[in-house]
C-alpha cells in the first residue's frame, strides 16, 4: 500500500515532496492542455489558411483554363509546393488522370499510382476526399493523418487536391509555447517551494514542538509543556495537551502519595491477572511486613495461593469460582496467610473484579488488611464474656437476695418502727387530753413538741418506703389520660387549696401518654404540694398546670407564684434530705423533689426547674415522644 510508506516519512519532509510531486504533475497537465490547446489552434489557423489558398489557387487556374494553356496549369500547380505545411497538390481531371503536381514523377499518371508511395494514412485521405462530389471548397481532417486535405472544383471535369501537414506549423507553436511553459512551470515550483517554507516556519516547526511534547509526557516529563500560541488547530492542540499534562502531575502526584500511604499502611494492596495459576501483576510494598518482597511475588518465586491456609484454600477457591461466574463483583471475607515466620496471620479482605466490555474478568484486585490482633481480642472477649456471663449470673443473685433482704427491711421500717411512734404518739395524746391541767405550758409545749416530732418522723419514713419501694419497682407504662390525672391529683388537695383560697389554672393540650401511671400520680403530687407549700404567703396563691407537644416531646409544667430560688442551687433541690429552708418555716422532709426525679427518670423523661427568688418556681417535665 502507497498510503502506508508515506506516513513512515516526516510530515516536513513528506508535504514539500508531495507538494513538489503536485507541482509536477500540474505542469504535465499543463503541458497536456496547451499542446491541445496548439493543436486546435493550428488546425484552425490552417484550415482558414487553407482555405484562402483554395481560393486564390482556384482563380488562378481557372483563369489558366480559359486560355487552354497546360504547361501554365502545370507550373501552377508545382509552384504551390513552395508554401509552408502543403506537401501535396493534385490537379486530376474527369478521368482520374494526373494533369498538375507539385512532383513532376507524379504526372500524366492515374490518381491511385500517383500517390502510391504516400503512407496508407495520407493515400486514404486525399483518395476520400478526391471522390467527394461538392462543387465548393471542402476541407477535411482524415482519421489517422495529422493533416488536412481539401479539394476544390476548378471545372465539373476537373478537381485540385491538396494536403496540408499540420505537424510542422505545430512544432512551429509548440516551439514558440515551449519557453513560456517552462515559466509557467518555473513558477509553479517556486511558489511551491514559498508554500512549503511557510508551512515549516508556521506548521511543521510548531508540530516538531508538539511531537517532542507528546513524546517528552509519553515517557513520564509530565512537567513538559508544548508552549504553543495561537488559535488554529496546533494551538488548541497545545493547550489541550498543555492541560492533559496538569492533569497527569496531578495524578501523578495523587497517585504516589496514594501509593506511599498504601505501602506505609497496614493494608497490602494485591492484583491478580484472570489467567491460569493467577499470576500477581501488582502487590504493593506494605506486603514487606508478612516477611516477603514484591519481587518474590510478582516474579512467582512465591505464589500467593501457597500462603493460604489448607482449611481456607477450598472456601476461597469455591467463593472465587461463583463470584467470576454470577458476581457481585465486590464481596469481602476472611482468611489465613502464612508469615515468613511460619505464624498464621488473619487478612480481612475486600475483593473486586474488573470485567472487559464482553463481560470477562480481567483482573482480580483485593486490599488485604491484617486482623491477627483483632482475632485474639474477639476470643479474649468470648472467653471472658463467658466469664462475665457467670459473674453476672452470680451478682443477679446477690441482687436478687439483696432485693429480698431489701423487702424485708422496708416491711421491718412499715411495721417495727411506725408501732413505737404510734404509741409514741398515743401516749403524748393520752397526757395531753388526761393530764393537761396537771401540766404547766411548758410540760404541755414539750408534748406538742413531741408529738410533732413523730408526726415528721413518720411522714420521713413513709418518704422513704416510697423512694425505695420506686427504685426497685419497674415502670408499668400505659395509656393515662393526663386530664384525669391532673384532676385526681387535684382532688387530694382540695382541702388545702380551700384553705389556702389558691387559684389554680389548668390547660393540658395532651389527651394522654404512654407512662406508668403510679410513677406519675406520685410526681405531679409532690410538685402540687411543693407549689402550695412555698406560695402559701401570695396574695392569693397561683398554680398554673399545664402540657403541650414540642419539638418531639411531651411537656408538662407546673408553675407557682410563690418564694422561688436561686438557680445556684437547682442541682440541690433535687438530692435526697436536701432544704434550702428551715424546717420550721416550712415543714417537710427534703425527699419530695428526689422522688419527682427519680420516678420520672424511671419512665425515661427529664424534669428541671427555672426560678427567681421572689419570683415563683417553673418545673418542667419532658417525656420523648
Amino acid at each position: 500500500m502507497v498510503w502506508p510508506a508515506l506516513t513512515v516519512l516526516p510530515g516536513r519532509i513528506l508535504a514539500p515532496l508531495l507538494l513538489a510531486g503536485f507541482a509536477l504533475i500540474g505542469a504535465a497537465l499543463n503541458y497536456v492542455i496547451q499542446v491541445q490547446e496548439f493543436r486546435d489552434q493550428v488546425a484552425s489557423e490552417q484550415r482558414r489558411r487553407l482555405t484562402e489558398i483554395l481560393n486564390f489557387e482556384q482563380n488562378r487556374l481557372e483563369i489558366q483554363i480559359g486560355l487552354a494553356s497546360r504547361f501554365h496549369l502545370s507550373r501552377i500547380v508545382a509552384s504551390m509546393g513552395l508554401r509552408s505545411a502543403l506537401t501535396n497538390a493534385l490537379l486530376v481531371d474527369a478521368n482520374g488522370q494526373v494533369v498538375g503536381a507539385m512532383l513532376r514523377a507524379r504526372l500524366h499518371r492515374p490518381l491511385t499510382d500517383a500517390i502510391a508511395s504516400e503512407a496508407p494514412a495520407v493515400r486514404a485521405g486525399l483518395l476520400a476526399i478526391a471522390s467527394s462530389r461538392g462543387k465548393g471548397i471542402e476541407i477535411v481532417e482524415p482519421h489517422g493523418d495529422f493533416a488536412l486535405v481539401g479539394r476544390v472544383a476548378i471545372r465539373p471535369d476537373m478537381t485540385l487536391i491538396v494536403r496540408n501537414d499540420l505537424g510542422i506549423p505545430l512544432a512551429l507553436r509548440a516551439a514558440a509555447g515551449h519557453q513560456e511553459l517552462w515559466r509557467e512551470t518555473a513558477l509553479i515550483l517556486l511558489f511551491t517551494a514559498a508554500l512549503a517554507i511557510l508551512l515549516h516556519v508556521l506548521w511543521f516547526s510548531r508540530t516538531a514542538r508538539l511531537t517532542q511534547a507528546v513524546a517528552a509526557i509519553g515517557e513520564g516529563r509530565f512537567d513538559t509543556r508544548s508552549g504553543l500560541a495561537g488559535r488554529d488547530e496546533l494551538g488548541q492542540i497545545g493547550r489541550a495537551l498543555d492541560r492533559m499534562a496538569d492533569d497527569l502531575r496531578t495524578r501523578q502526584a495523587n497517585l504516589e502519595q496514594l501509593s506511599t500511604l498504601i505501602d506505609h499502611s497496614p493494608v497490602v494492596a494485591i492484583e491478580w491477572r484472570n489467567a491460569a495459576g493467577l499470576p500477581v501483576t501488582y502487590v504493593s510494598d506494605s506486603v514487606r511486613q508478612w516477611g516477603y518482597t514484591p519481587e518474590e511475588l510478582l516474579s512467582g518465586a512465591v505464589r500467593y495461593r501457597d500462603l493460604i491456609h489448607p482449611e481456607d484454600r477450598p472456601r476461597l477457591r469455591t467463593a472465587l469460582v461463583s463470584h467470576l461466574a454470577g458476581g457481585p463483583d465486590d464481596y469481602r471475607g476472611e482468611h489465613r496467610v502464612r508469615h515468613v515466620s511460619g505464624q498464621w496471620i488473619w487478612l480481612d479482605g475486600r475483593t473486586w473484579l474488573s470485567r472487559d466490555a464482553s463481560g470477562r474478568v480481567t483482573h482480580v484486585r483485593s486490599v488485604l488488611l491484617d486482623v491477627t490482633s483483632l482475632k485474639k481480642t474477639e476470643a479474649a472477649l468470648l472467653r471472658l464474656n463467658a466469664t462475665l456471663e457467670a459473674r453476672v449470673d452470680e451478682r443477679t443473685g446477690q441482687l436478687e437476695a439483696a432485693n429480698r433482704e431489701l423487702e424485708s427491711f422496708s416491711y421491718a421500717i412499715s411495721h417495727d418502727l411506725k408501732a413505737p411512734l404510734r404509741g409514741i404518739d398515743g401516749y403524748s395524746q393520752i397526757l395531753l387530753e388526761d393530764y393537761r391541767d396537771r401540766l404547766d405550758d411548758e410540760g404541755r409545749q414539750f408534748l406538742a413538741n413531741i408529738r410533732r416530732g413523730v408526726a415528721q418522723m413518720h411522714e420521713l419514713i413513709e418518704d422513704l418506703l416510697a423512694y425505695a419501694h420506686i427504685e426497685r419497682s419497674v415502670p408499668q407504662p400505659e395509656p393515662v389520660s393526663l386530664q384525669q390525672l391532673v384532676d385526681e391529683v387535684l382532688d387530694s388537695y382540695a382541702h388545702e387549696i380551700s384553705a389556702l383560697g389558691a387559684k389554680i389554672d389548668v390547660d393540658v393540650r395532651t389527651p394522654e401518654l404512654s407512662v406508668d401511671r403510679n410513677g406519675l400520680a406520685l410526681a405531679l403530687r409532690n410538685l402540687v404540694g411543693n407549689a402550695l407549700k412555698f406560695s402559701r404567703d401570695a396574695a392569693p396563691p397561683r398554680i398554673a398546670i399545664s402540657s403541650r407537644e414540642e419539638a418531639g416531646a411531651v411537656r408538662l409544667e407546673v408553675r407557682d407564684n410563690g418564694i422561688g430560688f436561686d438557680m445556684k442551687y437547682h442541682d440541690r433541690i433535687f438530692g435526697i434530705f436536701q432544704r434550702l429552708h428551715r424546717a420550721d418555716d416550712y415543714p417537710g422532709t427534703g425527699v419530695g423533689l428526689a422522688l419527682v426525679r427519680k420516678a420520672i427518670e424511671r419512665m425515661g423523661g427529664t424534669v428541671r426547674a427555672e426560678s427567681e427568688p421572689g419570683k415563683g418556681a417553673t418545673f418542667l417535665v419532658e417525656f420523648p415522644l
